[in-house]
Order: structure tokens, then sequence, then C-alpha cells
């Protein structure tokens, strides 16, 4: 076992006598905007949800972390498990302490095998001559009650005519009962893609199969393909994936990295594609990833990332940054994807309010709204402080636009602009979870989704709306941290 601590690349076995508990000192001084249904680190940097898995018993969730600030550093996997998404438990994290991931744990994902957790990861490295990344993947295999007990490299450099960047290895199981597993990948002509290895079990090497072949996708200016994911529900196919470099638009791929999904038929390494679309429309959401282990017959899991590379946000000074979303439970209706939380993040016994212009609401802070907009305009007004800044939502002529410009936000957020479009023609219901700092839009029961981050300090919880709308509203419980 190696302790790295190299700047920015120090493990978590480098920690000196009370430097964490001066970093969770300064998240407990952050009294506006900590969220508290979200699933967050006790401190420092959160991104890529990774190695998602249901054992039958419990969810597994890891995710990237680097503890020591709100930045990407040497990042290791914090683990949770959590028989319900509501009280979750510690589990032992992965920690970089070996050669072949000495400049950290990349994302990844998992697989219930026999009684235990394989989890499948990037080990980052770097070259001592020249500083080159070499990238290794790597397997991480866990007991069911979380404790790790072996890691090793399977692949132990990027294949000929691809670059350094292969990474984000998702496994899933082949009807002959192979492992499989999915990377992210550059060719060496700066191009994104993916490909796919294949393993008789966990005991023998992996070989490379080949490339994903998508029969219909724009890879015009796409430099990398990161956390892909390929899943089936019912009988068909969807690949989900997060593309980079692709051109912003209007009205869609706002953000500069997205996070998309076609649906289709994939046989072998090729992927018949009927739809294409993106799958959230907010500022902060990327990096999606889906549980494996679940029954897919109707329907999967999913959690994303609420956040982007290369943002800072107002929390930073706290010493955290970034949460994971609610699980959102996909389906295909149409062979359309649909997504919305799980059935517990609703308010089993909603109030109803008929709000003509103004309404103060306790519980805003951490709330459901849910209305039938009746294909009708509206602006939504929420919160208000004494600097007049506010969140709106609106509805016109078929565009959603959630305007965040009234409120705090920093020059990496400003950069990316100030305001958030969806075209949807027919809007019916509108489903708003709030989280402090956190919003998640749902339309028409999971049509299109918005996820967003917002910063209105010493708020107060007041709503605003341009007419009449009967809405209904409840608290939304806390999750709790269990040790």
């Amino acid at each position: 076992m190696l302790i790295f601590n190299q700047g920015k690349y120090k493990s978590l076995l480098a920690a000196e006598e009370g430097e964490l508990t001066a970093v969770a000192a300064r998240v407990a001084e952050d009294r506006d905007f900590r969220p508290a249904y979200h699933l967050t680190a006790p401190f420092g940097l959160i991104n890529d949800p990774n190695g998602l898995v249901f054992d039958g018993e419990q969810y597994h969730i890891f995710c990237q972390w680097y503890p020591y600030d709100a930045m990407h550093g040497m990042k290791h996997w914090l683990h949770y498990t959590t028989p319900d998404f509501q009280q979750f438990t510690p589990a032992e994290p992965l920690i970089p302490s070996e050669m072949f991931e000495s400049h950290g744990c990349y994302s990844g994902g998992a697989l219930p095998i026999d009684d235990y957790i394989a989890a499948f990861y990037t080990g980052n490295t770097r070259r001592s001559s020249d500083n080159q990344r070499i990238p290794y993947q790597n397997l991480a295999v866990f007991s069911r009650e979380g404790e790790l007990l072996d890691k090793y490299p399977l692949v132990t450099c990027a294949p000929a005519g691809y670059s350094e960047h292969v990474r984000d290895p998702k496994p899933y199981l082949t009807a002959e009962g192979k492992v499989r597993f999915i990377c992210g990948a550059q060719r060496t002509g700066l191009s994104g893609t993916a490909i796919i290895f294949e393993m008789d079990n966990l005991n023998t090497p992996p070989r490379l199969l080949g490339e994903l072949k998508l029969s219909d996708f724009d890879n015009r200016n796409i430099f990398m393909w990161e956390c892909p994911d390929l899943l089936k529900i019912g009988d068909k196919d969807l690949f989900i994936w997060s593309p980079q470099g692709k051109k912003r638009e209007t009205y869609q791929f706002q953000n500069n990295y997205h996070a998309t999904c076609v649906i289709g038929k994939l046989d072998n390494l090729n992927f018949a594609v009927e739809h294409f679309a993106e799958v959230d429309y907010g500022f902060d959401f990327y990096a999606p990833q889906t549980f494996a282990g679940t029954n897919n017959r109707q329907s999967a899991v999913m959690l994303g990332w609420i956040g982007l590379p290369d943002l800072q946000y107002p929390t930073d000074k706290y010493g955290w940054h970034s949460a994971l979303t609610m699980p959102r439970r996909l389906s295909l209706q149409n062979n359309r994807l649909y997504q919305k939380p799980l059935e517990h993040y609703y308010p089993q016994t909603p109030t109803a309010l008929l709000i003509e212009r103004e309404m103060q609401i306790d519980h805003l802070d951490c709330a459901y709204l849910g209305f039938n907009a009746e294909q009708r305009d509206f602006r939504l007004e929420l919160f208000r402080n004494d600097k007049g800044q506010q969140l709106t939502l609106s509805y016109q002529a078929g565009i959603l636009c959630l305007d965040r410009s009234n409120s705090e936000q920093t020059p990496s957020m400003l950069a990316l602009g100030e305001k958030r479009y969806c075209e949807i023609a027919h809007l019916q219901q509108v489903d708003i979870f709030i989280d402090r700092s956190i919003i998640e839009i749902f339309l028409n029961d999971g049509e299109k989704a918005l996820t967003s981050r917002f910063f209105i300090p010493n708020r107060r919880h007041t709503l605003s709306v341009s007419r009449p709308l009967k809405i209904l509203s409840g608290a939304i419980k806390p999750i709790e941290y269990i040790g």
C-alpha cells in the first residue's frame, strides 16, 4: 500500500490530524445552500455517480470524491449503502493506494456477481519521465456488506489507435453470461467513440472487441465520449453517454457538456438507433448512470451529477461542491425516454393551494410543487431577498424558460448563460422539487427534465404567479446519514 501526497494528488491516507475536521467546519458555516434530501459528501467535491448496484437487499452508491476541498483533485470513490434511498450508511471508500491508480480512482461502474460487488474503474496514472497520462482499467471487489476485498488492473494501457483518454468502464452481462465493459474513448485522430471489452468471467483477461457503432449519430466536433452506459428496458436497448464537443444550440445542448441517450436495438457491437435525445435541459446535469442488478422489465433507476466539468459554485468557499440527483425511474413511452423521481419523493398528503398572486410557503426551501399548466402561459417567481434576487420559471409559446439571472453566480456559471430553455408544445403537468440550492423540474410526467443549481442567500419563502394557479405543495423529508 502506498500513501500518495503530491499537491492535489493527495489520498485520504495522507490526511493530517485535524485536517478533515477543519474542512467539515467550513461546510457547517453554510446556512443557505446545503441540500437536505439530495445525496452529497460530508465535505469536499463530488461528481460522477459510479458503481451503482442493487445487490438484492440494498443499493450501493459510489461517486467521485475529492475530500480536501471544493476542487478536482485526487479522486476517490465515496461509498454509501441504502435500502430505501431514505437512510444512507457510509461504507468503505475506494482510496488510491497502488501504482495502477497513482493519480486517482476515476469513473466506472459495477455488477453484482455471486456474493460480491465487482467495481470496474479507471486508474489515472502519470509517467514520471514526461508526465504523460497512462489509463488503467481496474477491478475492485467489494463484499455485499461494503468491505473492499481486493483490487487489481485489467487493462494496463490505451489500446492501439486510441489516445490516453480511455476511461469510465461500465460493465454488463451478455445473454451468454459473459462480462463486457464499455469505455469512453478518444481515437488518435481526436474524435470520440466508445470501445467494448469482453471477459469470459472475472478471472480471465479482457479482450478488446471493437467500437460501439451507432447507426445514426452526428459525431462532428465530438472529441470524447464520457460515462457510457448500455442497458435494457423491456425489449429495447438504451445507450446513455456524455459526448464532449457537441456545439451548443438555442433550445438544446445549451451547456458546455451534455448527457444524451439513444433508444433502439443492440446487435453485438452495432446499435440501430430509433430515437436520439438530450437527457436533461437544465443548467447543471452530467454523467448519469443506471443501477445494475435491478429488474428492468418495465423501468430502470438512474442517478446523475448535479454539476458540470469546469464550473465553480458559490458554495465552493464553504469547502463543498455538488450533489447527486434524486434517483429517477426511467421508462419508455412511444419509444421516448421518460424520467421521474422515485415515488416516495412525492408527498403522500399534499396541501392544495390556490395562489392568485403571491403566497408565503414555509417549507418552500425543501418542497414539492405540482400543478397543471393546461397548455397556458405562466410565470412563477420563487423566493426573494433584500437584494431583490429570485428564481423565475416561465412558459410562453411552447417554450419553458428557467431564468437564474437574478441570483448569485460565479464567472464560470455566467460564461454559459443565465437562462435555460426547453421546447414542449403541449405542457400539462409540471412537477418541481426544490432543495435549498437545487431545483429539479419534470414536465408532462417525465417527458422532459431540467436540473439546476441556484443561489439566493437570506431568502424569503415567497411564491408569486402571473395568473391564478392551483398548486399541490408538500415538504420533502430530509435523508438520514447513519453512522
